[in-house]
């Protein structure tokens, strides 16, 4: 049974439940309201929820209830009193006060709720608490320093979900390892300025918030986290380092981390997001008998050739090859298709198929000659420029000579958006460069005479044309091209790029990863 109060005007319930009340119960079978008062058995009560009751200032007493198991506080922004029976709910496994900023009582009550799972003090981006001060040490209460919340946190052995988002926090102090069974770690948005080397203990945690903080570098004891999928360090603009991460990890998102300027490339995921780590795709590069290192930074007066240089080194440091053979060769479990783009007005010479119009006709060889199982991917290249800043791309369509996709929908690559959106803000007037390759020709077995590559601008058609053409290329790739031009690279002959930085996205079936410079 569950008591649903959400939203209600309550504002103090230190007397309890009064049968006199017509309180609404969600009863779990029936999923209708009961109203009657003979049904309002309390001590059968599981689920309270009193989400974001503004005018609540005290809880219930907690004594007729002790079977409750979920209590819900979120958002209760007057809440001051917690009442001391709670210590009683020796049932309870979820406990969600985010939001309750002006509780002031120090919380020792929860190291009596021995079977608690998941625990919930997030401060929700809002106004600093007048109980949760920016001092050293994970502390709870100004006037006793001495007490730390996580004195009351070492018993809750059980413990597989916490939340102490939005906290300013300076400090997270070495216990924290004890809590053996912890999955799930949530310490965004407060002034963290170091990760203890204890948090190697959490051996069971699979997702690690920590965005928003001001750590330089992360412990090396990451790495032992086995079980860790997800690494949220996104607006960490003081992180320098990332340390070897264990290689159970799926995804990390460290956009924004705008100081980051070396990872380990083992640490690249299915999953990543490095948009506006500008000095990441500075710090690499290739010396002279081709081996890749790191360097201090990228050279302001970088030519067209030491462009292609670098970023061949940051792709090769990321384990993406980009010479023609190697990338459409490479096993079909890794990314299948490389984005690019930047400031840019001309096309590499390596796109044999032109045209100065917004498609671009291919012509297939005769049918004793076209071999769908030696046709491997193709590339396309667009130079283009707007009047207008563009919220939404539709990309290309790729059509055979009857009209039917060779694709699945129109391709532009999603994440890229943000770019165009976010970066290109009164830039406009420039041109832009897209270079696209892609070994995903899934369609291409019904494809005959010949085909048509088309850029589109807006997803409305009935939109008024604001994009520029300038070229429009495209190349398909055979058995014989890979033989031929075993080591020409893709990126020979770029054109060299602006002080406005650019985009690069690689993708799969297994995965993506996003980098913005």
């Amino acid at each position: 049974m569950a008591a649903n109060l959400s939203g209600w005007d309550l504002q103090d319930m230190t007397n309890g439940f009064e049968s006199k009340f017509m309180i609404p119960f969600l009863e779990k079978s029936s999923k209708h309201y009961v109203t009657d008062p003979y049904m309002l058995c309390f001590r059968r009560l599981k689920v309270m929820k009193l989400r974001y009751c503004c005018n609540l200032t005290t809880t219930p007493d907690f004594s007729e209830i002790t079977n409750l198991e979920e209590l819900d506080l979120e958002g209760c922004v007057n809440l001051v009193n917690v009442h001391p029976s709670i210590g009683m709910l020796k049932t309870l496994v979820v406990l969600n006060l985010a939001g309750c900023l002006k509780v002031e009582q120090h919380p020792s009550f929860v190291s009596s709720l021995i079977n608690l799972e998941s625990l919930s003090f997030s401060g929700q981006g809002r106004i600093q608490p007048t109980s949760w001060t920016s001092i050293t040490g994970f502390i709870w209460n100004q006037q006793h320093p001495q007490r730390s919340v996580w004195s009351s946190l070492a018993s809750l052995h059980m413990l597989k979900k916490l939340n102490f988002s939005y906290c300013n926090l300076l400090e997270v102090p070495e216990s924290i390892g004890s809590l053996s069974c912890l999955k799930e770690l949530n310490l965004e948005g407060n002034n963290l300025l170091e990760v203890p080397e204890s948090i190697g203990g959490l051996s069971c945690l699979e997702d690690l918030y920590l965005s928003g903080n001001n750590f330089t570098s992360l412990p090396g004891s990451l790495s032992q986290l086995s079980h860790l999928t997800t690494l949220f360090i996104e607006r960490c603009m003081k992180l320098e380092v990332l340390p070897e991460l264990p290689p159970s990890l799926l995804e990390i998102n460290a956009s924004d981390c705008t100081s980051l300027r070396e990872i380990n490339a083992s640490d690249c995921t299915s999953f990543n997001n490095f948009r506006n780590c500008p000095k990441l795709l500075q710090n690499v590069t290739i010396d002279s008998e081709g081996s890749i290192s790191k360097t201090e930074c990228l050279d302001s007066s970088i030519t067209s050739q030491g462009f292609s240089h670098q970023l061949c080194a940051f792709l090769g440091y990321l384990g993406i090859q980009t010479n023609i053979c190697e990338f459409f060769r490479s096993p079909k479990s890794a990314f299948d298709s490389l984005d690019i783009i930047y400031h840019g007005n001309s096309m590499p010479e390596w796109f044999t198929n032109r045209s100065r119009e917004n498609h671009v006709k291919v012509e297939l060889p005769l049918p004793s000659d076209w071999c769908y199982d030696k046709f491997i991917g193709y590339g396309t290249c667009v130079v283009l420029s707007w009047e207008k800043l563009l919220s939404t791309f539709k990309g290309f369509s790729v059509e055979n000579f009857d009209g039917a996709s060779l694709i699945t929908e129109d391709y532009f690559p999603d994440l890229s958006q943000h770019y165009f959106r976010d970066k290109l803000t009164g830039i406009q007037d420039s041109y832009m460069i897209w270079l696209h390759y892609t070994r995903d020709i899934t369609r291409w077995e019904e494809a005959k005479k010949f085909v048509t590559f088309s850029f589109k601008d807006y997803e409305n058609e009935d939109e008024d044309e604001d994009v520029e053409v300038k070229e429009y290329g495209v190349r398909l790739i055979c058995d014989e091209d890979i033989q031929q031009e075993a080591d020409l690279s893709m990126l020979q002959g770029l054109p060299t790029p602006t002080q406005h930085g650019g985009m690069l996205h690689l993708n799969g079936v297994s995965g993506c990863s996003y980098w913005l410079w």
